[in-house]
């Protein structure tokens, strides 16, 4: 009760008498279960401080973090993740929490999960990915993001590396004005210049997996749906070019010659040591 009304200080005066904190109901449900639905997020933080279960599962074995991301619970889900709660819990549905945000489609947990480091390979009971999920719901930005973060774990562990902060990485969409022209090249690559198809043979030697392949054209369907497709790409391409300190104008020149497009490789490159700020780096 105390909990359910949001009494931080009567919860407290309760477990000073004695009360078991970790006391389930009928239903299964916790103390922490309750304050999450509700929104209390002091009393989360409270209830977390005072050693509370944080995997307990109700009836439907949601644990608090799947009601959380049901709520919309930003700072219910920090205070969670900070604490170390499971961030691969599976509910009745065998959904993990980055299932379910990528069925709803907020771009501000999905971002927290990732950068918590989720397993993207759990499936649900229906045999989906939360990659599969954010396509079929059809989150493109949510697709793109859990693309840009299955590449970027990949490449952290391939190189064993440890020097992007957690603070300045993200995997939402570049506003940054520092690619804005390297992201309009890419854009222009991708419209004017790709023909069908030819996408697809940049992604796959980029070593975009067939599931991630078939997420991105599960969005923008039609006959130059393409188009949207390649650009797609290529700024999930740029996202992991940049974290891993390379320069993807010369990087893109080399591979689109190395894949026999020559005359486009001949053309970006004009293109990008046309203007000011690509000469810092231009190719030679």
């Amino acid at each position: 009760m105390a909990v359910e009304g949001g009494h931080e200080k009567c919860a407290d005066l309760l477990l000073e008498a004695g009360s078991d904190i970790n006391i389930l109901n009928k239903h299964n449900v916790s103390a922490l279960h309750v304050a999450t639905q509700n929104g209390h997020t002091p009393l989360v933080r409270f209830l977390i401080s005072r050693n509370i279960d944080l995997d307990a599962q109700s009836q439907k074995n949601n644990s608090p973090l799947h009601l959380a991301i049901t709520k919309n619970n930003l700072s219910v889900i920090n205070s969670l993740i900070k604490a170390n709660h499971n961030i691969n819990c599976l509910n009745k549905r065998h959904q993990t929490p980055l299932h379910l945000a990528a069925d709803l489609g907020n771009v501000e947990i999905i971002e927290t999960l990732l950068k918590a480091g989720c397993d993207f390979s759990m499936v649900d009971k229906q045999g989906k990915t939360a990659l599969a999920v954010a396509s079929r719901s059809n989150h493109a930005l949510v697709v793109d993001m859990i693309i840009k973060a299955q590449r970027y774990y990949i490449w952290k562990q391939e190189n064993h590396s440890n020097d992007v902060s957690d603070i300045n990485l993200s995997f939402k969409q570049d506003h940054n004005i520092q690619t804005k022209q390297i992201r309009a090249s890419l854009w222009n690559l991708a419209y004017n210049g790709l023909k069908m198809r030819e996408w697809v043979k940049l992604a796959q030697f980029w070593k975009f997996t067939d599931e991630q392949i078939k997420a991105i054209e599960e969005q923008w369907t039609g006959g130059k749906s393409y188009k949207e497709h390649g650009h797609r790409m290529f700024l999930i391409w740029l996202h992991g070019v940049l974290i891993a300190g390379q320069n993807p104008i010369k990087h893109l020149y080399e591979d689109l010659i190395t894949l026999g497009f020559q005359q486009l490789a001949e053309k970006f490159r004009a293109e990008n040591n046309a203007g000011t700020e690509s000469k810092k780096c231009s190719v030679s």
